[in-house]
Formats: structure tokens, C-alpha cells, sequence
């Protein structure tokens, strides 16, 4: 088959090595992968010697705040900071206004995306408190990636999940071969760890770290897994942020256990202290960790220990955030990340601690799998989408996120500098962006329902 464009003389990385060759590209597929050769029967070849191939990103964790929350992000601005991160599918989470947690709302949301996308994009469904009659024909009936859930408060319009209805929404999704997505902290212990705290008048930022130790997330990780345990279930436990939840997790995937670990690149990049400086912009939940959590997160992701990693881009107005400056129980949870995603892991990358095939199978292999995008997302393949990002691991650059694509104009890694950046950034064989500048018009981006292949 001859090739409309040909990537050629870069270095291709898979989960498993990675070797010189080109990439063959028809009609937004790849179409051959071969050793380096100038024959490509007048095909565009664009040349990326010295640069490294990595299959797209997919950051299964994203909030659009679209439709409903569009003065923080919508999926023009944040699919176009996507794409210059190395990102070439979003799944879009379920909390928006209204939540996708019923075929009408999730169709809602989809007729709301349609020609505003800039790179590829799924969509995650949602098992709250109040839908358990829906669960089954949300997850039948719409090409949903997850249904996510809550262990604890997150917002009104999203209830959180008590055992019994967690046990529910499990078991109808065993039946199903679906997968769950899981906010796993006990809302009772952040409750009272809070309420604590207030009584003894701390509102000072180090207070929101302090009302989440990492009790509250091994206690509900240990619920989760049982109740996964005896319902057969399979679920992500999202964002996880201390070793101690890695451990359960990976002690009870070894018995069998259907589930996976997600983590964040602010876990990877921040710790508890960092909180004290950057205020209410680094509070999110779970919180950061000390020093050593996050050095043996990074050994957690070189043993295999941690699935998939996800950017939890859930960004807030400066107004919004500016509100918890001398209360940090008045500021929103939740930080900007599509764009540094990919910098933070390449930079530990040049640093030592994990290695470029490690990248590929914790951003785009596992992911694909786990979500059910497999086999057209996630590889580079014949047959599958040619969606690639190209890096330059030699580039260092400080981020700058006022100038970025994001309607968010603040970013905790403002002035942090990385090595190994993404420099292209190609969706089905279109490049979307390249050095930072988006290249194609909204609307190129298309819709992926899962594969229904796991």
C-alpha cells in the first residue's frame, strides 16, 4: 500500500524496545513500519531523525468543565492544550452540567463536543447514589470507557457512593464486562479530620493536607478492593497518591483481583511541604505526600506497580482559587496538567528513574486496554490510528502556562524547567500540533467509543 506521508529516521518506542524506522501513514492509519529507507513512492515524508515516536498520549482522566462550567476550560481550549502536550485522546469525565450519568445526559454531552474537539476524545459515564436503575443500559447502550464513582463528597450534582450502592453499581457492571473508575477516600474520616481541624481554627493551607492523611485513602483502597473482590468487578482506583494504596493494590491484583493504579504527575512532582508556597493552587485531592512517598512513586512506576497516569486536569479561575488564599476550606479542589503531563514524565526520563518504554506503556498501551480503545488506539501498529507523539528529549524549556493554549492562565509548574518536550503531536496521521502551536481548527477531533474488545 502506498503511503499519503511517511514519518521517517525516528526512533519508535514500544512498551517492549524501540529501534529506527519509518512510519507509513493512509488514509489516518498506519499503514507499514519499516526500517529507514528514502523509497516511499512519492509519499510526504517528514524526517524526525534524532527524535523519539511515541504512541499518542491517552489521559484518561480530564475535565472539560463542558458544557456546563465553560468559564474555567471547555474542549476547544482544553483539547488544544492537549495536543501541544502529546495528547492525542482525552476521556472526558463525567461531572459536568448536567453529569453524564444516564444515556440522555451522556448523548447530551457528546452532541455538545461534536465539531469542537481539537485532538481525539472518549467519554467516562458515572455511577452515583441516585442512578442505579441506570447503570446497566448506560453501559449497554452508549460506547462509555468507565463508569466512574465517589467514595466521598466531590459535588451536589455527583453523590458520592455508599457500600451498599457502590456494591450495586459493581455488580452491574460485572455483569456487563464494564469497568469501573474509582475516587477511593473515606468520607466519614475526611469528614471528621476536617471538622477536627476547623474546631481548632486551622485554615491555614498546610490544614488541607493535614485533613486527608493517608489513612483516609488505604481505608477506602481496601474497601474498594473487597467489594471488587466479591462482586468480580474490575475498576481503576484513580490518583493515587501514597504507597501504601499501591501496596494493597498490587497485593490484591496478585490474587486476582480485577484492578488497576492510576497516578498524577502532581503526585510525582510536588510534596506536602510545596502547599505552604503555592497556597490554595495546589490543593487538590488526595493530597501530596512527604518527600520519600514521592521518590518511591517514581521506583512504583519502574517496578510496574502503577497501570496508567492521568494529568486530573480540572482547572479553576484565579477568582476561584484566590478565595481560599487566607481560608483554604474556601478554595475549589483541583489543578490544570494536560500540558505537562508528558515534560514531567520525560524529564524523569533524563533523570534516570524510569525509561521511555515505561512511558509508552503507562500512557497509551495500558490505558488503551484498560478504557477498550485497544486496538485502534494506544500502538503503534498496522491498522490502528496514526497517532503519535514525536519528542526532542534534549529540549529543555521552562513552562509557561499564561501562554499556553488553556483557558487556564495559571499553572503550578509555572517556571519549571523540563527536559524532553513533545515537538509534534499527530491524530490519525494529521499533524495537530507542533513546538507548542496548535495546527488544525477545532472540530478535527472525532469521538471514540470503546472497542467493546477487552
Amino acid at each position: 500500500m502506498n503511503p499519503d506521508r511517511v514519518f521517517s529516521n525516528g526512533t519508535i518506542v514500544t512498551p517492549s524496545g524501540r529501534f529506527v524506522g519509518d512510519i507509513g501513514i493512509k488514509n489516518g492509519k498506519i499503514c507499514f513500519i519499516s526500517e529507514a529507507s528514502d523509497r516511499h513512492n512519492g509519499a510526504e515524508v517528514i524526517d524526525v531523525s534524532g527524535k523519539y515516536v511515541l504512541p499518542g498520549l491517552i489521559d484518561g482522566h480530564v475535565h472539560f468543565q463542558d458544557p456546563g462550567i465553560t468559564h474555567r476550560e471547555d474542549i476547544e481550549h482544553g483539547s488544544a492544550a492537549a495536543a501541544v502536550g502529546g495528547i492525542t485522546t482525552c476521556i472526558s469525565h463525567p461531572l459536568n452540567i448536567p453529569p453524564a450519568v444516564d444515556v440522555s445526559s451522556y448523548q447530551e454531552t457528546l452532541a455538545c463536543y461534536q465539531g469542537r474537539a481539537v485532538v481525539d476524545y472518549a467519554l467516562h459515564g458515572g455511577g452515583t447514589a441516585s442512578n442505579l436503575e441506570e447503570i446497566s443500559t448506560l453501559w449497554r447502550n452508549t460506547g462509555a470507557t468507565s463508569l466512574k464513582v465517589f467514595m466521598c463528597f466531590s459535588v451536589a450534582e455527583f453523590p458520592f457512593v455508599q457500600d451498599d450502592a457502590m456494591f450495586v453499581i459493581l455488580e452491574k457492571l460485572a455483569a456487563e464486562n464494564g469497568v469501573a473508575i474509582i475516587h477511593a477516600e473515606s468520607d466519614k474520616l475526611t469528614s471528621l479530620m476536617e471538622e477536627r481541624l476547623k474546631k481548632a481554627g486551622r485554615c491555614d493551607p498546610r490544614a488541607h493536607v493535614d485533613s486527608r492523611p493517608v489513612m483516609v485513602e488505604v481505608e477506602a483502597v481496601n474497601r474498594a478492593i473487597f467489594l471488587l473482590e466479591q462482586t468480580g468487578a474490575s475498576a481503576v482506583i484513580l490518583h493515587v497518591s501514597s504507597v501504601e494504596a499501591l501496596k494493597a493494590i498490587n497485593k490484591a491484583k496478585k490474587r486476582g483481583v480485577k484492578v488497576y493504579a492510576e497516578t498524577c504527575p502532581h503526585f510525582l512532582t510536588f510534596n506536602e511541604t510545596d502547599i505552604d508556597r503555592h497556597g490554595p493552587y495546589l490543593k487538590f485531592t488526595p493530597v501530596m505526600r512527604n518527600q520519600e512517598n514521592r521518590r518511591k512513586l517514581w521506583d512504583s512506576i519502574a517496578k510496574g506497580m502503577i497501570d496508567t497516569i492521568g494529568s486530573d486536569h480540572c482547572p479553576y479561575t484565579v477568582e476561584e482559587k484566590e478565595r481560599g488564599r487566607d481560608d483554604i476550606w474556601k478554595a475549589p479542589n483541583g489543578l490544570p496538567g494536560l500540558e505537562t503531563l508528558l515534560p514531567v514524565l520525560l524529564n524523569g526520563v533524563n533523570e534516570g528513574l524510569i525509561s521511555l518504554e515505561k512511558v509508552v506503556e503507562i500512557t497509551s498501551a495500558n490505558p488503551a486496554k484498560i478504557y477498550g480503545l485497544a486496538p485502534v488506539k494506544g500502538e503503534i501498529t498496522p491498522g490502528s490510528d496514526a497517532d503519535l507523539a514525536i519528542v526532542d528529549m534534549q529540549k529543555e524549556k521552562k513552562y509557561d502556562a499564561e501562554n499556553g493554549p488553556s483557558k487556564c492562565s495559571w499553572s503550578p509548574y509555572d517556571d519549571m524547567t523540563f527536559k524532553g518536550w513533545p515537538v509534534m503531536t499527530v491524530v490519525r496521521g494529521e499533524i495537530v500540533a507542533a513546538d507548542g502551536d496548535v495546527k488544525v481548527a477545532p472540530g478535527y477531533g472525532d469521538y471514540v467509543p470503546r472497542q467493546d474488545n477487552r
